[in-house]
């Protein structure tokens, strides 16, 4: 519980980081309506800093509010998770190329490996959520050895459609399946091979397309698909 002694702005931001985290985690799962009331007594405070951290929730499209029927956790929009795809097929191909035929990346070769190792055991421990932050760990290294953090605002770091779509395809897709492409990935720098790199790059870019699989009935609760 936090101290109702906070001041009001910092309780709206500390509500709205929760629940944030909460969304793109998938723990507050799409479609599912939001109590104001039970938050307002779990952060011991009055509803005001609820309400406002839930329109800022809403400008993120995290959220969705109906009029006379409450707030509810929004559905992973298609639509947006195809343009997130994109920009980030786009420009971190152009940064992992880059970085690879400049040689940047072989001083790494170790640490990655160590990632990809604890991502295995992640995975196989159905640790989703460590799993998939030691992918984006995974996947910073590139940015930052190439000097191209700025870009990262750009590939979804912090769209909620786009996250959530990264850890569920993680939750449906065969459990070694990262770490095999990631270890491809290191083998192809390894080796100095550019295609074997493409290849695995946009193989493991590609697990996201596990969510477009409607008709996987394990995704079909948390989609909505773009309008036709």
């Amino acid at each position: 519980m936090i101290n109702s002694t906070q001041s009001p702005t910092n309780l709206t931001q500390n509500i709205y980081q929760y629940l944030w985290n909460e969304i793109a985690h998938l723990h507050l799962l799409p479609g599912e309506k939001l109590s104001e009331v039970k938050l307002a007594k779990e952060f011991d405070c009055s509803r005001v800093p609820v309400r406002e951290a839930v329109h800022l929730l809403v400008a993120d499209d995290a959220l969705e509010a109906r009029p006379q029927r409450g707030s509810f956790v929004t559905f992973i929009n298609l639509q947006q998770l195809s343009r997130i795809r994109y920009l980030r097929e786009a420009l971190e191909y152009k940064i992992v190329m880059d970085g690879f035929r400049s040689g940047v990346f072989e001083s790494a070769l170790p640490y990655l490996e160590f990632l990809i190792e604890r991502q295995e055991e992640m995975l196989l421990a159905s640790s989703y959520e460590l799993a998939f932050q030691l992918d984006i760990e995974f996947h910073r290294i590139f940015y930052n050895l190439t000097d191209k953090e700025f870009v990262i605002a750009h590939t979804g770091e912090k769209d909620i459609h786009y996250l959530r779509a990264r850890l569920l395809a993680l939750q449906l897709e065969k459990p070694i399946a990262m770490p095999s492409q990631h270890r491809a990935m290191v083998k192809a720098i390894r080796e100095h091979d550019e295609k074997a790199l493409e290849k695995a790059f946009f193989e493991h870019l590609g697990n996201v397309n596990l969510v477009y699989k409607q008709n996987h009935p394990a995704a079909v609760p948390y989609v909505l698909s773009p309008p036709r």
